[in-house]
Parts: structure tokens; C-alpha cells; sequence
């Protein structure tokens, strides 16, 4: 009988293989919030549910430009070993990751990088049980987004 995989290698086999998982779908939700990514099964807390894929590049110590509001442009910036690095996701790739909504009040994922081959990838990990056909949320962080003003969202 083969052990089950941790979380974190869960990740890992899929950061390698460059894939989703397939229980994972595309929805188009309305024309303010556009896409979205949901769950075809239920999701136990602590599960990886999916990487934010893009180019990753180090912006180096101390470099301030493009901060702010940059996930409009699918941009995540973030601290990693005293650098400020960033994820480009703006191309169209089919990956999910880049899809996953801001939910600052009671998402039901939360970010924690994994580092493969000496870089650090974003990686969603289920924090509460996700029902099948709920949308995976995370919480964008701190900064004042024009969307978490909007009534409706």
C-alpha cells in the first residue's frame, strides 16, 4: 500500500508536471468579477488546491517599482529571503492558479510558498473544508483593492 502524499508534496508533483488538478474548472461568474475557479469534489482543509503559475522573476533588494495595486495586471508581488520577487501571469495559459479570486473576509485558501529547484512558487492550501461546487478564494492581502469597495461583490 503507497503512503499518501503530504501536502506539500502534493505540490510539489504538481509545480513538476506543470498541471491542475482535475477536479478543478473555469466558471465565468459575471461581467464585474469575470472568471473564477471552482471545485468539481470536496476539498479537505489543508489540501493543496493549486499553484499561481506565471514567470517569476526577483526584483531585488530594496526595488519599489510596480508596487501597489498589481494584481489588476495578474502580477503578485511578495517577500522571499529579504527580496522582493514577482509572479507575471498575465499570459493566457490554461492554468487556474491566476484565476482564483480575492476574498478578504473568509476565503478558504491561503498562500504558502514551496521552493522547487532553489525558486519559490505560490502554492493555495485549502484552510477550511470546500464544498464541491464552491469557488476557491484566497485573501490578496492587505491593500486597498477598487473591487472590495463595490457593493455585490
Amino acid at each position: 500500500m503507497r503512503e499518501a502524499n503530504t501536502p506539500e508534496q502534493d505540490a510539489l508533483e504538481h509545480i513538476v508536471a506543470c498541471k491542475d488538478k482535475p477536479f478543478l474548472e473555469e466558471q465565468f461568474i459575471n461581467p464585474f468579477k469575470g472568471r473564477g475557479v471552482f471545485t468539481n469534489k470536496t476539498i479537505k482543509p489543508t489540501t493543496f488546491v493549486v499553484e499561481y503559475r506565471g514567470k517569476i522573476f526577483s526584483r531585488g533588494i530594496g526595488s519599489e517599482e510596480r508596487r501597489g495595486d498589481s494584481l489588476n495586471g495578474f502580477l503578485f508581488e511578495f517577500s522571499w529571503k529579504g527580496e522582493r520577487w514577482c509572479i507575471d501571469a498575465s499570459k493566457e495559459d490554461e492554468t487556474l492558479g491566476r484565476l482564483v479570486n480575492d476574498d478578504y473576509t473568509s476565503p478558504n485558501c491561503a498562500i504558502r510558498k514551496i521552493v522547487y529547484e532553489g525558486k519559490p512558487h505560490l502554492c493555495l492550501f485549502a484552510v477550511k473544508e470546500i464544498s464541491s461546487g464552491e469557488e476557491i478564494t484566497y485573501n490578496y492581502g492587505e491593500s486597498s483593492y477598487q473591487w472590495r469597495s463595490k457593493v455585490g461583490s
